[in-house]
């Protein structure tokens, strides 16, 4: 269903104890092979049927598995039954008791919408659906089937708010089917047919050719921000030259900078402080409620942010960089810069937790400056520095194959193409296609299936509000290609989500029993699924807006995070009870999941296969997890208000630690109430930092090198835990588990035993009752790991299954 995967070079896994890979000359990469091998075997059983040899393919081009020496591959086949996940809820087929059909090159909006006379544009055929309702049942379900062809819904779009689609369903709505007609190829664009005349602009000194064309009348200048030439995102006009979409900070050619001299010291604006005294909770770091409101914090809508006190616990005040001084030498095109105002800095968190984007108000080309506006607010943290980055949207700058830029006082476009001039041209004009809003909680959008559809060519939201959901590392923006609030029962299925500008799917607030299913995503700008849940303040028990019972299986989801580093196919924030199951998830810049909080707990995230995470920033891993903000729910009992969650369940997952990630499981600043259990971890330990209630055990471990080198030691190292102490919380409860190390290496725990900072070996780091039945052995033949993983992972024991909460 896309291209080849594989958008950064390879980083090879065997780089230095800095980035957690085994250092070890015995070690060859002919056992990292089939390690690869194996993710995707294990990635081939989870597929589903129809779709095995795709997801087969694409992790064998993102795993470049041309450079093993052995490039064959098969697929394990298991004697035993594949598990059979729980189906996602759908309007039965054949059910319809009225179709109403839409095709674009034959249709017309007055026709009665039968197959011999269907509507021309989706828009009518759901007004005639509304009118159908008036004469019909309104429990009786109705379909919109769309006929096969291109649907341009960004041309002569009536909105571009990212919260309202141009398929807007409301609560009028329900018991409804949006479709492709049988296996035609149905496309639905946020931008509008560009019919343009070109000519010769100018020479340029390499022998390229910049062309240009003026921009029809009806096309959205300020929602033209994404130009896609023949389906795909061009690149706008840019330095240092690149691919944001195709090139990263660790390719070759990253297409960043890193030649700033001097980040601009921050302004320091102070926001109200909110501290919650009591309720507070106890046994973490983390035990009180608090939030900044307004001053630092009111770049961000609402204006609030954990991050926005003085001295936020294990962190500092939320702050950004006021500009860049760059070294001489670089930005050769400053000075005949006409209207540097246009540009944008992409720029790297000085961490690498994440990137921002920032408007140029204005330079100081003789001193090599650049000074921002409004920007930086799309990731929560902030610092005084920032790390690589790059100027877009510069006319000047537009040298290189494929750049184009847009000249909006006058409506010309620039373009240069490679060889030949492409065919296709498409504006972008609405970053969201579909929305459902339901009224209110009561009055939801109800029984909804939209499937078969691709989804592509919209604008890009970096620049549009973004908000911090909770004491995370993330801000977010609250918008998607499809964006529901107040539904229920809505199934989101068979659909490819490819070529956007913001999040692919946004469940926003209060949603029940949403199945997003059997889907692609790729090439996005931002994360894949958001799951967005609001309290009032700390109070999470009498409101109920949030997502709630959410099932995201069996999807694949790929080359995401173009542009926000701080991003993740799976983003969960204030939400109740996702079940994340069966899903391929590869080449992101930070986390495949992230898990924003500890509001409500009672999810589960299981059968995954990740890999070639953490590509574009630092200290983290595949599954990530936060809990610094304590908020009231009923996740312990119903109707009874507390600030502790429901248990978490990460289980018989194969997560392959590579690139910069360190911990294939990262539980951060004080997460807490998860087991995880049945997992094959490959280079990389397990992360418990500053929380309590987690149990480990029953993993593979192969290589848990995540913290090599950190304690003065070059023994693998394979659990952080902070605080810890054999006479407190901070440890979890450890068990089972199956450890694998180099030869000749040392295993080396890490913990306080009265008060005493020791290292104690496997005998005694068991002598204090932890990791009870745990085995650290000398890493034997590969493939023995690997039926070891197989038969792990592809068993399912009586044990587990008593044991697992649904």
């Amino acid at each position: 269903m896309s291209r080849p995967a594989g958008r950064l070079g390879w980083r090879r896994c065997y780089t230095g104890p800095r980035h957690g890979r085994v250092d070890n000359p015995n070690v060859v990469l002919k056992d990292d092979c089939a390690l690869r091998a194996f993710t995707i075997e294990m990635a081939t059983y989870i597929a589903p049927s129809f779709w095995k040899s795709n997801w087969t393919a694409l992790s064998e081009s993102a795993f470049q598995m041309s450079e093993c020496y052995e490039t064959t591959h098969h697929a394990y086949e298991s004697s035993r039954a594949t598990k059979s996940f729980e189906t996602a809820q759908k309007i039965k087929k054949g059910i319809c008791h009225r179709t109403v059909f839409v095709r674009s090159v034959t249709g017309h909006d007055l026709f009665d919408g039968t197959f011999e006379r269907p509507m021309k544009t989706i828009q009518a055929a759901l007004s005639l659906t509304r009118t159908l309702r008036t004469v019909h049942s309104s429990d009786h379900t109705l379909c919109i089937t769309i006929r096969g062809g291109t649907y341009y819904l960004g041309t002569n779009a009536s909105t571009t708010s990212s919260q309202i689609g141009a398929i807007v369903l409301t609560s009028n709505d329900s018991n409804l089917v949006i479709e492709n007609y049988q296996d035609e190829r149905v496309v639905l664009s946020g931008g509008a047919l560009l019919q343009l005349q070109w000519s010769v602009h100018a020479k340029t000194a390499v022998d390229g050719t910049i062309m240009k064309a003026q921009i029809p009348s009806y096309i959205k200048l300020d929602q033209f921000n994404e130009l896609y030439i023949d389906s795909k995102r061009a690149i706008v006009a840019k330095y240092p030259n690149g691919d944001p979409s195709t090139q990263g900070l660790y390719a070759k050619d990253p297409g960043f900078s890193f030649d700033a001299q001097r980040w601009w010291p921050p302004s320091f604006n102070r926001s109200v402080e909110i501290h919650v005294q009591e309720p507070y909770r106890n046994g973490t770091v983390f035990t009180n409620y608090q939030l900044g409101l307004g001053g630092g914090a009111s770049v961000f809508n609402p204006p609030t942010n954990f991050w926005s006190t003085a001295a936020p616990p294990a962190g500092d005040n939320y702050v950004v960089p006021r500009g860049l001084t760059v070294k001489n030498g670089t930005l050769l095109h400053i000075g005949s810069w006409s209207n540097p105002t246009t540009g944008f800095v992409h720029a790297f968190h000085a961490g690498y937790w994440g990137s921002w984007v920032f408007e140029i108000a204005s330079i100081n080309s003789t001193e090599n400056t650049i000074v921002f506006g409004r920007g930086g607010f799309q990731e929560a943290r902030g610092s005084s520095d920032g790390g690589a980055y790059y100027v877009a949207n510069i006319f000047e700058e537009l040298d290189s194959p494929n750049e184009w830029f847009l000249n909006k006082d006058t409506r010309t476009l620039y373009f240069m193409p490679n060889e030949t001039m492409p065919q296709v041209f498409v504006a972008s004009q609405i970053p969201c296609l579909i929305s459902m809003s339901g009224s209110s909680m009561e009055d939801a959008v109800n029984n909804v299936l939209i499937q078969g559809l691709i989804l592509t060519e919209t604008s890009s939201t970096y620049m549009r509000d973004y908000m911090v959901p909770g004491g995370g590392d993330w801000a977010v923006h609250r918008g998607g290609t499809i964006y529901l609030t107040n539904t229920k029962n809505v199934t989101i299925t068979h659909n490819l989500f490819t070529q956007l500008g913001s999040n692919g799917v946004a469940l926003i607030d209060h949603n029940v029993a949403t199945s997003i299913t059997l889907s692609e995503f790729v090439w996005l700008a931002d994360s894949a699924i958001i799951l967005v849940g609001s309290t009032n303040g700390i109070d999470g028990f009498s409101v109920a807006s949030q997502p709630d019972n959410t099932l995201i299986q069996s999807n694949l989801i790929h080359e995401t995070g173009i542009y926000i580093k701080q991003s993740s196919p799976v983003l969960i924030a204030v939400s109740r009870s996702v079940s994340v199951v069966g899903n391929l998830m590869f080449n992101t810049p930070r986390a495949a999941i992230n898990v924003n909080d500890g509001y409500y707990g009672n999810h589960t995230v299981s059968w995954n296969v990740m890999f070639n995470t953490v590509r574009e920033t630092s200290d983290h891993g595949p599954i990530n997890t936060w809990d610094r903000q304590p908020f009231l729910s009923d996740a312990v009992q119903p109707g009874l208000p507390s600030l502790w969650q429901h248990q978490s369940y990460i289980h018989h997952n194969v997560l392959f630690n590579n690139y910069n990630a360190l911990w294939p499981i990262d539980h951060d600043d004080g997460s807490c109430f998860y087991e995880d259990s049945y997992n094959f971890h490959v280079y990389g330990g397990k992360k418990n930092f500053l929380g309590h209630s987690k149990i480990d055990h029953h993993q593979i471990y192969v290589y848990p090198d995540a913290n090599k080198g950190d304690f003065g030691s070059n023994n693998p190292v394979p659990y952080v835990i902070g605080n810890c102490d054999t006479a407190n919380l901070f440890v979890p409860y450890l068990a089972n588990n199956k450890i694998y190390i180099p030869s000749g290496a040392q295993v080396v725990f890490t913990c306080n035993v009265n008060g005493t900072s020791t290292q104690p070996s496997l005998e005694q780091w068991q002598s204090y009752d932890l990791d009870i039945g745990t085995t650290v052995q000398t890493t034997p033949d590969v493939q023995t790991i690997i039926q070891w993983g197989r038969e792990m992972l592809q068993t399912t024991t009586q044990e587990d299954l008593s044991s697992r909460k649904k």
